[in-house]
């Protein structure tokens, strides 16, 4: 029997989900490589992966502006921006699921609270790292602002730190997709959902 499916996810979502994830997955490695090409043997020379990370970089401003104009034109902000009053509130039951206290979660919506947070954690976080990205590449540009922010070596620890909370946060939006259900994470491939498929309780029928 073939399932029913319902639209998820837009093609213009699917792509500038897979290209920011192509662009942070490359920045990461390579900016790791570029700050210790010592800790493994992955590149001949150190003009390669600078000159990946520089192409990704512009991959990602481009990715995060055309993100950010999609969701204004669309409406989908509200699917993805956290309010901090009503998504915190949803918190606890999150929590509760995902920590095995509590066998199903309410219905919040296409996103949770949780992945909510995320989004707009990696919009700041992606912010972050093209200022102070651009700012390492170009320094005698940017003196003034590199001196308001305290310095070359404090935007290196910077850029360093929100490298590593990407990566940390990456694994953890993996994690939760796949707690919520394989159907979720093939949607971000597919753009579809079968119709039966349960995203949580409603409060009515408590």
């Amino acid at each position: 029997m073939i399932k029913q499916m319902e639209k998820r996810h837009s093609a213009w979502i699917r792509i500038c989900h897979w290209t920011n994830m192509i662009a942070i997955t490359f920045l990461c490695l390579t900016g790791y490589y570029i700050h210790a090409p010592q800790s493994f043997r992955l590149f001949s020379n150190m003009h390669t992966p600078r000159t990946i990370h520089f192409i990704m970089a512009y991959v990602l401003v481009v990715g995060v502006v055309c993100r950010v104009y999609y969701a204004i034109a669309a409406k989908d902000a509200k699917n993805i921006v956290y309010a901090p009053v009503k998504d915190t509130k949803k918190l606890p039951s999150m929590l509760k699921y995902y920590m095995f206290l509590a066998d199903d979660h309410p219905y919040y919506g296409k996103y949770n609270p949780g992945q909510k947070g995320m989004y707009t954690g990696w919009l700041l976080m992606a912010l972050i790292q093209i200022i102070t990205g651009f700012i390492l590449y170009k320094p005698a540009l940017f003196l003034g602002i590199s001196g308001w922010l305290g310095g070359f070596i404090a935007i290196r620890l910077i850029h360093y730190i929100v490298t590593w909370l990407f990566v940390l946060t990456v694994l953890l939006h993996v994690y939760l997709d796949v707690a919520e259900g394989i159907p979720i994470l093939k949607s971000m491939f597919t753009g579809k959902i079968p119709t039966d498929f349960h995203h949580g309780y409603h409060e009515e029928e408590v």
